[in-house]
């Protein structure tokens, strides 16, 4: 399979993190080879598996950035870069452009080693006033599971309130400030 491969015309940064979107071959070679899409990035090329998790995901997204390559910004995982490492740490996924209701769902993970010092909250804090730069986009949402208090805080950073939960999940918005 051929797969498209543009330029990122895109540049999100924050003091420490650089904001990536994944292209198709970014996410196919994901799947393949990691440590060669990290090179392939410019970035320092790690030992990193993907567990079946990350696996399923990055298929998913790049089902989806193949389907709707123009808008491959609002369907892909976008990697979280520190800066000074020159290193993935983690990912914020989009996924898909704004709804009927101008909702625009995220989710995102950030490694271990990384957790606990405020770049889940970085990361996603640039990428929503990116994402409400959209007139369409009247909300961000994200779920949780329930025990996942560390996510919760998160959320709680960058401004989310929690709006509806079940026994396993709780749901976050985060409403647009125009």
């Amino acid at each position: 399979m051929k797969l498209l491969r543009r330029n990122n015309v895109i540049n999100l940064e924050t003091q420490r993190l650089k904001l990536l979107p994944l292209q198709a071959d970014n996410l196919a070679l994901s799947l393949d080879n990691y440590g060669e899409m990290e090179s392939d990035l410019g970035l320092m090329a790690t030992n990193t598996v993907l567990d079946d998790e990350m696996k399923y995901a990055m298929k998913v997204r790049l089902k989806k950035v193949l389907e709707d390559v123009e808008n491959y910004l609002w369907l892909t995982n976008w990697a979280i870069v520190l800066k000074k490492e020159k290193r993935i740490i983690g990912f914020i996924m989009i996924k898909g452009y704004p709804n009927e209701n101008g909702e625009v769902i995220v989710g995102y993970s950030i490694e271990k080693e990384y957790r606990k010092m405020g770049y889940a909250t970085e990361a996603l804090k640039r990428l929503i006033k990116w994402i409400f730069k959209n007139p369409k986009v009247v909300c961000v949402i994200a779920d949780t599971e329930r025990e996942n208090t560390s996510s919760h805080k998160v959320l709680e950073n960058v401004g989310a309130v929690k709006y509806k939960e079940t026994s396993e999940l709780m749901w976050w918005k985060i409403e647009s400030r125009s």
